[in-house]
């Protein structure tokens, strides 16, 4: 099939490929728990025993501002109680941690929820995550009157959200028509002296930011941000100063989940909080936000699948907080195309212009750092966000300091994904190779990115561009170096040359000799090696590799300085070389010649040291 048809072929086949395997992942656990009927739905609220039990979604967002979801993520819900951690925020960020924790706790009380409970050593509510601390944390929220001091609640949650939330009239009447425990809890605080002011309007604020409207896409975006230290990762607006997220997210590890906090802190791992309503926001730090949304609670006031999904996203994904703590930001450290970098092979020009026209073709993406699930996600969704323009893909794990199985599936899956959808995908693993023996999917692997754009450089030529292992000459008039002259000048250059065949590891050219003889590669291949000091033995620095019709030690034209590079051969080569003797006596009786070969050479260097250019500007980046 010719290489244009099976372009063709591939062009915007990668639509069907999932942007993220988020998508499959969130889409699976989706079907293992929506037959699951444990727990009730709450109905000490009545509104909130109007809920459907079989309601059920999920929804992640990351640090860099994707979000996914299945079910009914984009059905609306009160928050409820996850609005504790935001008012909480927006309680140290006005009055500062020593007026708040003069107020309220920070400590699991192992208690239910609505308890009428206080430290007894000093009246405090043990934490801002049970309703009398949240009632305390709410009484600290300045403004002129209630209505503005709902507006700015509210306007938060909108900033933490990414957009405008409002309020369910609905649940607010309910909420007060049922809310005398809460009440009780406010005066009770009241008489302990950690509210002041009018519990009333207290307790109607308390109500109102338990009545905001969001969805579980919401939750998930909400999540993002504190994992974001605070700043929408959507829209770029801070939500809250990074230097009080920690403090939110500490309180959410570990009494987030109320009296099944410890237990969760245990199983799942990650800050979260729970409502009522069937809400669970979880954060995974540096990394992302989950929500879920199931209206039936267990014993606890959880709701029953959002507990489960989460379990099984954190076992699963190896999510644990204490598990790890590195961010996903720096992972792909470098792309590039293949019009930004090339191999340090030489080739023909006529070759070089054959690749120029389809290097585009061809993407680098160089890895560093941790790879976990977070992280080889981002990587999925940085490639595949590429591929309807890519038929090869380089990925460089050279500085990739661990990785685990989630990541390694995430990995092998994608790379079976792009073979199926006509990709090849070739990795470079360093002299480690560890995880190129794990990565069973990719087509070929190499020890340094040098060798694996090389090889794609020779599939981009197509099969006539691939170096036959019989070629045994390369006709002179291949040769950049001798363009342009006529057939009789070509053979009085032929007749002048001596010719030789050396086995592999010859050293042609030293470094350090004079430079008296340009080389002519007739058939094998040689590398351009610049010796390193006399402790790095056997680690020379490649710095081109030559194949047949390319000529080398062309500088001698120049100048007849020293040889500042060694040449040796990496497999059996024929090699013509000039000496300049011989050249200036061609160039007696044929001055030509050398004006031909000194032109085509300012040309080469001229070409050579544009690419160089490009590469060093896109390496700079």
């Amino acid at each position: 099939m010719p290489i244009e048809d099976a372009q063709e072929q591939t062009r915007g086949a990668a639509a069907s490929l999932a942007s993220s395997p988020l998508v499959g992942i969130l889409e699976r656990v989706h079907r293992e728990f929506a037959a699951d009927t444990a727990g009730r739905v709450a109905t000490y609220i009545p509104e909130l025993g109007q809920s459907d039990p079989r309601t059920f979604g999920i929804a992640v967002a990351t640090v860099d501002g994707e979000v996914f979801d299945v079910g009914d993520a984009r059905r609306a819900f009160t928050i409820q109680s996850i609005s504790k951690p935001l008012v909480f925020g927006m309680a140290l960020e006005e009055c500062g941690k020593d007026v708040v924790l003069g107020r309220v706790g920070v400590e699991p009380s192992g208690n239910p929820f609505n308890s009428v409970t206080v430290d007894p050593r000093s009246s405090r509510p043990f934490n801002p995550m049970v309703n009398a601390g949240a009632i305390v944390t709410t009484a600290l929220l300045g403004g002129a009157d209630p209505s503005e001091r709902f507006e700015r609640l509210l306007a938060s949650f909108s900033r933490f959200a990414g957009r405008p939330l409002s309020m369910d009239e609905a649940v607010l009447a309910s909420e007060r028509e049922t809310g005398d425990r809460n009440r009780a809890l406010a005066w009770l605080m009241r008489s302990f002296g950690m509210l002041e002011n009018d519990v009333d309007q207290i307790v109607d604020l308390y109500f109102g930011q338990c009545s905001v409207l969001v969805t579980c896409r919401d939750l998930a975006v909400i999540g993002a941000t504190l994992a974001n230290g605070g700043q929408n990762p959507l829209t770029g607006e801070r939500a809250i100063d990074s230097q009080h997220v920690t403090n939110v997210l500490s309180v959410m590890s570990t009494c987030g989940m109320y009296d099944n906090a410890g237990e969760w802190l245990y199983n799942v791992g990650l800050p979260a909080k729970s409502g009522v309503s069937g809400g669970v926001l979880a954060v995974l730090p540096g990394q992302f936000g989950i929500g879920v949304y199931s209206p039936p609670l267990d014993e606890q006031g959880n709701s029953v699948r959002g507990v489960r999904v989460c379990e099984r996203l954190s076992h699963e994904l190896r999510l644990h907080l204490l598990g790890r703590t590195s961010g996903v930001r720096s992972v792909v450290r470098r792309t590039l195309r293949g019009d930004e970098i090339a191999s340090s092979r030489v080739r023909p020009v006529a070759q070089e212009d054959a690749i120029a026209l389809r290097r585009r073709a061809l993407g680098l993406y160089e890895l560093q750092g941790d790879l976990f699930f977070a992280t080889a996600e981002m990587v999925h969704r940085t490639i595949v966000a590429d591929i309807d323009e890519l038929e090869l893909v380089v990925v460089d794990f050279t500085h990739v300091s661990g990785f685990d199985e989630p990541a390694l599936a995430v990995l092998n899956r994608l790379i079976e994904e792009l073979t199926e959808h006509g990709r090849t995908v070739v990795a470079v693993c360093g002299h480690d190779g560890h995880i190129g023996s794990k990565l069973t999917q990719a087509a070929m692997s190499f020890l340094d990115a040098d060798a694996a754009l090389e090889w794609c450089e020779d599939r981009l030529l197509g099969p006539s561009g691939v170096p036959k292992q019989h070629e045994t000459h390369a006709a002179l008039d291949r040769f950049d170096l001798l363009d342009g002259l006529g057939d009789a000048e070509l053979a009085a250059i032929e007749l002048a040359m001596s010719v030789r065949t050396v086995e592999a590891g010859t050293t042609v050219i030293r470094e350090g000799e004079v430079a008296d003889e340009v080389f002519f590669l007739l058939a094998g291949r040689v590398s351009v090696l610049l010796p390193l000091d006399a402790n790095a033995a056997g680690r020379n620095r490649r710095l081109a590799t030559l194949g047949p019709g390319v000529a080398f030690g062309e500088l001698a034209l120049l100048d007849e300085a020293k040889r500042s590079a060694d040449v040796v051969c990496d497999e059996r080569s024929t090699i013509a070389s000039l000496t300049l003797g011989a050249l200036q006596q061609l160039q007696a009786s044929s001055p030509s010649i050398g004006q031909a070969m000194h032109a085509n050479l300012a040309r080469l260097l001229a070409r050579r040291l544009r690419s160089a250019n490009a590469q060093i500007r896109a390496l700079a980046r």
